[in-house]
């Protein structure tokens, strides 16, 4: 990856977050190279092949249809480039969903990616979660709340 890595990575997040709100996993599963390198939010590491991560990113979606997630928002906030063909890359995103006629933010949470160079373009080698897990985990809890009014 060049000097020009920083408009490639950030036309292959915009792409990945589109396909993300379409909701096809198996589709999602393509910015990636298996098997992936996770990084949990509470410390583990695990080596996932392509059919966990589809599995994975199924549950993941499910939650967000759960939550009423309507639109995710994702911004790249910072790029180190580690070599010529690899790029750690850290981004933000926030998960919008609809409350009567206005549009709030459920919550955000920063992700980081090591992207690489293939043969068939960039590609997702490993990802390190930041704090969606916890931040998903309440919202769900929130969500059982009863509301009062």
């Amino acid at each position: 990856m060049d000097n020009n890595s920083k408009a490639e990575i950030n036309k292959l997040f915009l792409e990945y977050r589109r396909t993300f709100e379409s909701g096809d996993a198996q589709q999602v599963a393509e910015f990636y190279r298996f098997p992936l390198h996770y990084y949990a939010e509470h410390g583990s590491k695990a080596v996932v092949s392509r059919r966990d991560f589809v599995g994975l990113v199924e549950k993941l979606l499910r939650l967000y249809r759960h939550l009423g997630v309507q639109q995710i928002v994702g911004t790249v906030s910072d790029q180190m480039v580690l070599n010529r063909h690899s790029n750690l890359v850290s981004l933000n995103w926030i998960l919008l969903r609809s409350e009567g006629e206005k549009t709030v933010q459920l919550y955000d949470a920063g992700t980081r990616y090591l992207v690489v160079e293939t043969a068939d373009g960039p590609r997702i080698d490993a990802l390190f979660a930041g704090d969606e897990t916890t931040k998903l985990r309440h919202a769900l809890r929130t969500l059982r709340r009863p509301v009062n009014r």
